[in-house]
């Protein structure tokens, strides 16, 4: 519940009304200030009180406060303005600050010279508008009730009053004789009350008590847990279906690529860990195998042309493509496509191998370099015999363990003029892409990107394959 600790006022020129239910659970509270002295004030805040009174403000809920402030306080901006317009005041406007209580739950609105904070027994912070610094603003800016001849927009706040924590609400000119004095948040009740004697004073102080109805922990029923289960379960399906594509297999195959991991169970070794028999693994294994591979294309990705004649098979790693221009070897962004770096050697390249991180390189001279991915040299070896030029169009595997979004291997072979995609167990046809020129060299394929690097006349393409579950 909310206790009053302290109130001060001095009518009319500073108002100060509080009304709580008996229980303690709900209350509303008003407070205006005005810095002059003048009987016309009294009818002005008379007529305050007596709109929030004939308002009804105990019958409206929780959920519906915020917009009856909205609509509330409009009306009533307008009604003071006509009477502030009349009158001999020299400032035709009212600071006020409404507040409404639910609990320890406070929903308040304010306008012009009035402020709140928040203490407890470590710090005090304001809520809503800060007190400091507003001497400087224009009676506009203040936005005080009844002054614009204009709708005035007050927006209401909302914030929890927990146990042992104090709500303070005072005038501007209270604010900054006192809170700059404050060294103990918990002497700040004893504080205020020096200030009675001051021209014009205004304050309220609420605190936060012990709840007196404390929400009770409700377990879960079975039928409860069992419907949050089912409905993640429905949730994760279709969020599974919305990409599929396998995506939570992909990933976790791409993680293990970039973290250059690489655990590899043999097959006679699952029936032990699985307790089943190595014949029901044959078995559905051949089931596996049996089923129609998913849907196959091909489709360029993008194309870049190339100012060198490209002699072997492009390789690459999981973040450049490296190409042999005769004795040339070059490095280029696999995100950007431009050149990295390139390397010069004595000899020939006869071929191009990536493995562990580094790049293998043989030359025609017998020379083998290892070189690492920002091309500098790591290691130099000589073999006894001449190396073999690498071959360019070797057909090659695609298995389930290089793309897991495949239910079965497929055979991509390269052809003078094109790419095909075989299903190895039937011979048929997946896809085929047709080039425009002859197809100079082809790539692996690179299981993290999911595609292979075509030259073609002078150009290297990267040739996405898609697979649709």
């Amino acid at each position: 519940m909310i206790s009053l600790q302290s109130r001060e006022a001095a009518p009319p020129r500073s108002i100060c009304e509080y009304s709580a239910s008996k229980d303690g659970r709900f209350a509303w509270f008003l407070l205006t200030w005005h810095p002059e002295k003048d009987v016309v004030l009294e009818e002005i805040v008379a007529e305050i009180k007596l709109e929030v009174l004939n308002s009804q403000i105990n019958n409206i809920s929780r959920m519906e406060i915020e917009k009856w402030m909205k609509g509330f306080f409009a009306d009533l901006h307008w009604k003071l303005h006509a009477r502030l317009r009349k009158s001999s005041l020299v400032e035709k406007g009212i600071s006020l600050f409404f507040g409404v209580m639910y609990d320890h739950e406070l929903y308040f609105v304010q306008s012009g010279r009035i402020f709140a904070i928040i203490t407890d027994a470590k710090k005090i912070r304001s809520v809503g508008k800060d007190w400091k610094n507003y001497q400087v603003q224009s009676q506009k800016g203040l936005q005080l009730f009844g002054y614009e001849d204009s709708d005035l927009v007050l927006k209401p706040n909302r914030f929890y009053l927990a146990e042992k924590q104090r709500l303070v609400v005072l005038s501007g000119e209270l604010a900054q004789k006192m809170l700059p004095r404050v060294s103990d948040p918990a002497t700040i009740d004893t504080l205020i009350e020096t200030y009675a004697s001051e021209d014009n004073p205004l304050w309220l102080v609420l605190e936060g008590r012990e709840r007196l109805i404390k929400p009770k922990h409700r377990k879960l029923s079975r039928v409860q847990i069992s419907s949050i289960v089912l409905l993640s379960l429905t949730l994760i399906t279709a969020i599974y279906m919305m990409f599929g594509n396998r995506f939570l297999d992909q990933f976790v195959y791409k993680s293990r690529l970039s973290f250059q991991k690489e655990k590899i169970t043999r097959l006679e070794q699952i029936p032990t860990t699985l307790k089943i028999s190595t014949d029901d693994i044959r078995k559905y294994m051949d089931r596996i195998v049996s089923t129609p591979a998913r849907n196959v294309s091909m489709e360029v990705a993008w194309n870049t042309e190339l100012p060198y004649d490209i002699k072997l098979s492009p390789a690459f790693s999981l973040d450049n493509i490296y190409l042999v221009a005769d004795s040339r070897l070059l490095a280029f962004s696999k995100k950007n496509r431009q050149l990295l770096w390139s390397k010069d050697f004595n000899h020939d390249i006869r071929s191009v191998l990536q493995s562990h991180g580094d790049l293998l390189v043989s030359l025609a001279n017998q020379q083998v370099f290892g070189l690492k991915e920002d091309g500098s040299e790591a290691w130099k070896q000589s073999l006894p015999t001449e190396s073999i030029v690498a071959d360019r169009f070797m057909p090659c595997e695609i298995r389930n363990t290089n793309d897991p979004r495949l239910d079965k291997s497929i055979v991509v072979i390269p052809s003078r003029r094109g790419i095909n995609i075989i299903d190895p167990s039937n011979g048929e046809t997946l896809s085929s892409i047709t080039l425009r020129q002859d197809l100079q060299a082809l790539s692996a394929y690179d299981s993290f990107d999911n595609c292979f690097y075509a030259v073609v006349d002078g150009a290297i393409l990267c040739i996405e394959l898609k697979i649709l579950n």
